[in-house]
């Protein structure tokens, strides 16, 4: 198999787990939001366009991730909590 130019990555891995019985939380962060919303000329501050796009795209993740119990969006970004006893990747 050809190596990837991403492949130097696996080198940072680590075995450490995420405490047990803890929240996890995993934040997102908006890429070239500024050029996006500009690109579909989303009116500042809450346009909403955006807000629905948003709240669709984070609708997704939690069906796709049973393991999330709450999302909460600031921005250009979104923060999913899972639950408290998930083992999802082994909490890694």
């Amino acid at each position: 198999m050809a190596k990837s130019k991403f492949e130097y990555v696996k080198n940072f891995e680590q075995d450490n787990i995420c405490l047990p019985n803890c929240w996890i939380v995993v934040r997102l962060d908006g890429r070239n939001f500024t050029k996006f919303t500009d690109t579909h000329s989303f009116t500042k501050p809450n346009d909403s366009r955006a807000l629905e796009l948003m709240n669709s795209a984070a609708t997704a993740v939690m069906n796709e991730f049973k393991e999330i119990c709450l999302a909460f969006g600031q921005s250009d970004e979104y923060s999913f909590i899972f639950k408290k006893d998930t083992q999802m990747y082994n909490r890694r």
